[in-house]
């Protein structure tokens, strides 16, 4: 599911969580009670930040929660195949992502995610966007429109579908690593003017970029657990409204690797723009012309986007044709990426190592495999990292990770390294790892 989609209305209160630290309380003034004329007004006033003008009017209107579930359910049948929502516990689980109560219902879940964070959603096909959380102070609402109007000019410049999602009648298919670091792109630049909106229309002229960095720095280092803390002071929860304290408050139920990739795809997102916005928007736009992120790796380090450092892209030999997989049945088959590895080691319990050890990624493929007469699952991972001693930090933490999601169990794993690169095989039999580990070791570098 696109997480640009997703989890705005606990992003919207991280803005106003890190906003307030230099504001004065009685700052606030509330967008026109007309929603059509409030969005027109905020239009306007996102123009003069910008210095873009909308080519088109944008329409906004309420929805219900029961036609935002539909609206959810054609959009979860389009992007996300059937094997991967039938086997999506299975999967999350053998990636290493989860390790919660059993996840039986993709669909369920994400229905239950997306109703309980989603304050209003910009729909690129209709090119108007919905509110679904209106039981929120003025101030708030007016955060959340200057949001979803910032996607309509995105649209209108940059074809947002296009951009994410790539071309899908030449059948191109990004990774999802580089779907993710393209959705905090987008996401973070209409957070970013969201916070520009907010400190202009509270202080009565553009922040200045040292009050921003401030703003910034303290979204970009939020928590769920930073968020519930605030949320107990008063001010915070008069500011922000029922419908959003009560967003963060329904985040408990939502598995943490989805909470964590929803939030950074918003805040780390903000933050790589911010970084960018340093050269001014032109440098922004391109990020949406010139060069495109290529892994969120380069999201969570600025400085990687501006080197032009791109990931290595490997491509797995004929896994259809290969002998020691003819009992297997291929699920899934993508790229974690530098964020997604952070959430597998900060799940398997190492928190404290998480980000050092993922900062060295340089690239990956995985696949992931379900017997075809049981329910056994099947990992392979072929992974390169930016160093020896980057590869040789991470093969000492991943042990560490096999031994906590297998424990007791039954289950043959195999880790090797040889130079920067990594191979990753858990599952299968012991009589047939040395094949499948060939099988890893096959994987080749994609040439551009």
């Amino acid at each position: 599911m696109n997480p640009s989609r997703t989890c705005r209305a606990i992003a919207l209160a991280a803005v106003f969580l890190g906003a307030r630290v230099a504001l004065p309380q009685d700052a606030a003034t509330a967008p026109p009670a007309d929603a059509q004329a409030a969005a027109d007004s905020i239009a306007k006033e996102i123009e003069q930040i910008r210095g873009l003008t909308f080519k088109q009017p944008v329409h906004v209107e309420t929805q219900s929660i029961e036609d935002f579930s539909k609206y959810v359910s054609r959009e979860m049948d389009e992007a996300v195949p059937q094997p991967l929502q039938k086997h999506y516990g299975a999967i999350v689980r053998t990636l290493g992502l989860y390790r919660g109560p059993p996840i039986e219902d993709f669909s369920s879940l994400m229905k239950t995610v997306l109703t309980s964070q989603v304050g209003a959603y910009y729909d690129p096909q209709k090119r108007s966007f919905f509110v679904l959380m209106a039981n929120m102070p003025d101030m708030a609402l007016g955060v959340m429109y200057s949001h979803e109007l910032y996607h309509a000019l995105q649209d209108q410049y940059f074809d947002l579908v296009k951009y994410i999602d790539g071309d899908r009648s030449e059948g191109k298919r990004r990774n999802a690593d580089q779907h993710l670091a393209r959705s905090a792109v987008v996401e973070g630049e209409a957070s970013y003017m969201m916070s520009l909106w907010m400190l202009q229309k509270m202080t009565g002229k553009p922040p200045a970029r040292d009050m921003m960095a401030t703003v910034v720095s303290m979204q970009a280092n939020m928590s769920m657990d930073k968020l519930r803390e605030m949320m107990k002071q008063p001010e915070v929860a008069k500011m922000m409204g029922d419908d959003m304290k009560g967003a963060v408050d329904s985040a408990a139920n939502i598995p943490d690797f989805i909470m964590d990739t929803m939030i950074g795809v918003y805040l780390r997102g903000m933050s790589f723009v911010f970084a960018v916005h340093e050269q001014g928007w032109p440098a922004v736009e391109k990020l949406y012309t010139e060069y495109p992120p290529q892994s969120t790796e380069q999201i969570l380090h600025p400085e990687k986007w501006q080197a032009r450092e791109a990931p290595v892209d490997f491509a797995w030999p004929k896994l259809d044709k290969a002998k020691a997989l003819r009992d297997w049945e291929l699920l899934d088959d993508d790229v974690l990426g530098e964020f997604q590895w952070r959430s597998i080691i900060k799940e398997q319990g190492f928190p404290a190592e998480a980000e050092s050890v993922a900062a060295g990624w340089g690239g990956d493929r995985y696949a992931v495999f379900k017997r075809k007469d049981s329910d056994a699952m099947l990992l392979l991972v072929r992974t390169s990292w930016d160093s020896e001693a980057e590869a040789r930090e991470f093969v000492d933490v991943y042990a560490r990770v096999q031994a906590a999601k297998y424990g007791d169990a039954k289950v043959p794993v195999r880790l090797e390294q040889q130079g920067v690169d990594v191979f990753i095989v858990e599952g299968g039999d012991a009589a047939s790892t040395d094949a499948l580990l060939k099988i890893v070791k096959g994987a080749k570098v994609k040439r551009a």
